[in-house]
């Protein structure tokens, strides 16, 4: 699976298989509803069933616990009759690390504002700022990207069982 470098908070990929199952929907519907990576635990799972039809099955992220969690905040899944594809969106874990990254960036102004130190100090330190309230939230965007791909990849051959084959969008 390689859903390559990018700094887009989503993804989408396939599998395919030799069947996709008649009730695969009705499984994958059960595990958001009970809570999906672990059955029963919806601590930082806590999704929500948004639509559903017989070829289609959309869901989301419900509190911020989940937001941040694992970033599958808005996962669209379509089947076919040898094949499962799926859309997924993490701007809200993005913008989240985006806001921790300004509150890095406002603590660590605050503090070089109010020490001393000579001009290369403060080059060096304004440029850590840049990067770590600018920067580095978009960095951390790309590597999760394929953490969150491999979730939720995870969860959907649990369902379809053995003999499925990836292709990545």
């Amino acid at each position: 699976m390689s859903v390559g470098f990018s700094f887009r908070p989503s993804f989408a990929g396939e599998i395919t298989v030799d069947h996709v199952p008649e009730d695969f929907l009705d499984r994958i519907e059960q595990r958001v509803v009970s809570g999906l990576f672990l059955p029963g635990k919806r601590r930082r799972a806590n999704y929500r069933v948004i639509a559903r039809n017989r070829e289609a099955l959309e869901f989301a992220a419900m509190d911020f616990a989940t937001t941040y969690a694992i970033g599958l905040n808005h996962v669209v899944l379509r089947i076919g009759r040898d094949t499962v594809s799926y859309e997924v969106s993490f701007a809200r874990w993005t913008r989240t690390a985006m806001i921790h990254g300004a509150v890095i960036g406002l603590l660590l102004a605050i503090v070089f504002l109010v020490s001393p130190g000579d001009r290369i100090h403060s080059s060096l330190s304004w440029g850590m700022l840049a990067f770590w309230s600018l920067a580095w939230p978009w960095l951390l965007t790309a590597i999760h990207r394929p953490f969150a791909a491999r979730a939720l990849e995870a969860i959907l051959r649990e369902e379809l069982g053995d003999g499925s084959r990836h292709r990545a969008a």
